[in-house]
């Protein structure tokens, strides 16, 4: 038996106050086959079901029944995803997304025995290459085919023939139209071959994906898949188990949004649009993290990973997978359908799940919805886990390089000349601008890292009860340890991108302190040299100049000043006046306020003595 609440070892998460709403239990209605579905309605898509217009598809898909058409921000978020794509140009062949990225797996049980189809289809295109060689219609491949309808999941032995042998045929074997048995028209209704479950793989969802997706959903699929459309596009979080209301289904889901990491020559951006011609995930170019070099080859991309297992039973279920691989260069990293279908069809090739990375067979996958789910998410967790800590062993490595290079430099360099003063001033306000860089980056990181952690503690606290007394309860419990250890992992990694933030924070804040210093010292350097230019102008004008003057003036033609006798007397007499006059200026220039403020008394005191003497003189001029 399973703990019913699990959490993150060092962490105390606050109890959910909706725990106390609702009884978390996994329903055991779940566990038993249902048969009162009607089939008919179901194998009905549901714009069938609901009567779509062309151009109202998407919107209408995507309200739900308790929505007002005045306020759908899924309709919304999806329909601008969705410009310039319609049903008629993905059955006309018109969409155009470079090659297959839906891999279709269904387990079907028909006179009691599995049969399999699956498919690879570029989901832009109407034609779709299958295992066998066949073709189908990818706008129409899963309006029969991805409902699951009431059939046995496992082949029923024959009790009267245990050994298998060949039986001869009786005579009611004979007749051509035997009577139907009680569910016979509900089969009819059904197809012959009825769908037990369904894995559909999608590689960057986009316009004609989705369009595909809305047109073969069933009503009761279409309850799961508008969130799981709106999650992935908003690149939202989530990690749990629901149960919609007024209708006995589960839906078990994660989305996460991450960021990876990739060395490039250069940017490969997502190619998908909306209708204002914005990415829908975002590149950013992080090559100032490099301080060794100038040249762009790293880069961040926004990521996002979809996952979704929905059905009315254990035995009737479909799950969906949407996962973005479009920052990988094509080649042996890069996830594509094309690779698992190579791989498949190879000689000594598996015959791979691509759900699960590629790891598990899909020959040996478990068909119970619980199970899937928590294989699934074991695998791509552990894969998201990767992905940040190549994220924050760069972040790392970059602060790093900065604390060896630029804080070492940046030492050297202060202890330089005062001619390198600006060279130093640059270099700091050049630190301190790549270092604020860092600081932005990961501060985006951590909130990102942040809101998944959340999620998982959420996941834990409040939905791994749903995960108790499972088919094979070893494995469960296998798969959530190892589910818990990666929690616990991406929970470190949370602390490590806050500790690098905060030293990001030190470094700016010592980085801007020593600006201040330097540029105080700067000041301070430069009004000691204008304490020295003021010496020397002193000099100049009380010594230097006098003489030089005098000089000057006695070695004029005599016809210019004849009335200074040119000997040593007039000499000393110019050097005496002219040190006197440069004395003065000096002190004027020195105290010109002092001097400005006497001049203005002395200025004013006349002119209020003039005043006086004007009164005085009209009072005279009035007596007599």
């Amino acid at each position: 038996m399973m703990p019913q609440k699990r959490k993150l070892p060092g962490r105390r998460p606050e109890p959910s106050r909706l725990l106390s709403l609702s009884h978390p239990e996994w329903n055991p209605m779940f566990a038993t086959r249902r048969t009162n579905i009607q089939y008919g309605v179901e194998n009905e898509t549901c714009i069938e079901n609901r009567g779509l217009l062309k151009d109202d598809i998407v919107r209408g898909f995507m309200k739900d029944v308790d929505e007002s058409d005045a306020c759908l921000p899924r309709a919304d978020k999806v329909e601008q995803y969705c410009f310039g794509a319609s049903m008629e140009a993905l059955q006309a062949e018109k969409g155009d997304v470079g090659g297959p990225v839906a891999w279709l797996d269904e387990r079907s049980c028909a006179a009691g025995k599995e049969q399999r189809f699956s498919i690879a289809a570029p989901t832009g295109t109407n034609k779709v290459s299958g295992s066998g060689g066949g073709s189908a219609s990818a706008a129409t491949a899963g309006k029969d085919d991805l409902f699951l309808s009431d059939v046995d999941s496992e082949p029923k032995p024959d009790l009267e023939n245990p050994h298998g042998e060949e039986r001869r045929p009786k005579d009611k074997d004979l007749d051509p139209e035997p009577e139907p048995e009680p569910d016979a028209e509900q089969r009819k209704m059904c197809g012959n071959t009825s769908s037990v479950n369904s894995i559909l793989f999608i590689t960057n969802l986009d316009r004609w994906s989705i369009l595909a997706l809305i047109g073969t959903a069933s009503e009761s699929q279409a309850l799961g898949l508008r969130d799981t459309l709106y999650k992935h596009l908003a690149w939202e979080n989530f990690i749990g188990v629901t149960f919609p209301p007024g209708m006995p289904m589960f839906q078990l889901a994660f989305h996460i949004p991450f960021y990876v990491w990739r060395v490039s020559e250069r940017a490969l951006e997502d190619h998908r649009l909306d209708s204002n011609a914005n990415r829908l995930r975002q590149c950013r170019d992080v090559s100032f993290l490099d301080w060794k070099s100038s040249v762009p080859s790293n880069f961040l991309y926004e990521a996002q990973m979809s996952f979704l297992v929905a059905g009315e039973d254990e035995s009737r279920w479909v799950a969906y997978g949407f996962f973005d691989t479009y920052f990988d260069a094509i080649g042996e990293a890069k996830e594509t359908v094309e690779a698992y279908h190579d791989d498949a069809i190879m000689e000594g090739g598996m015959n791979a799940d691509p759900l699960t990375f590629g790891v598990i067979d899909a020959e040996k996958t478990a068909r119970t919805p619980r199970e899937y789910f928590l294989s699934c998410f074991r695998i791509r967790i552990a894969q998201i886990k990767r992905e940040w800590l190549q994220v924050v062993a760069k972040i790392r490595q970059g602060i790093r390089d900065y604390e060896q290079a630029y804080r070492y430099s940046l030492c050297i360099s202060r202890e330089r000349s005062s001619s390198t003063a600006a060279e130093h001033n640059e270099m700091v306000k050049s630190s301190r601008d790549g270092i604020v860089q860092v600081k932005s980056l990961t501060t985006q990181l951590l909130q990102c890292l942040s809101k998944t952690v959340g999620a998982c503690e959420n996941f834990c606290l409040n939905h791994a009860i749903y995960f108790e007394n499972l088919s094979n309860p070893l494995d469960g419990e296998q798969s959530l340890r190892h589910i818990e250890i990666t929690f616990t992992e991406l929970d470190s990694l949370r602390n490590e991108l806050e500790y690098l933030a905060e030293s990001c924070s030190e470094y700016a804040q010592e980085l801007e302190l020593r600006l201040i210093l330097e540029s105080n010292e700067v000041g301070n350097m430069q009004h000691k040299i204008a304490q020295d230019n003021k010496g020397l102008a002193l000099i100049m004008m009380i010594y230097i100049s006098p003489i030089a003057l005098a000089a000057a003036i006695l070695s004029m033609n005599r016809d210019v000043i004849s009335f200074i006798p040119a000997n040593f007397g007039s000499f000393i007499g110019l050097v005496f006046v002219f040190g006197v006059l440069g004395i003065l200026i000096f002190v004027m220039v020195q105290y010109q306020n002092w001097c400005w403020q006497v001049f203005m008394a002395l200025n004013g005191q006349r002119c209020w003595q003039g005043i006086g003497l004007r009164r005085k003189t009209k009072e005279d001029i009035e007596q007599i």
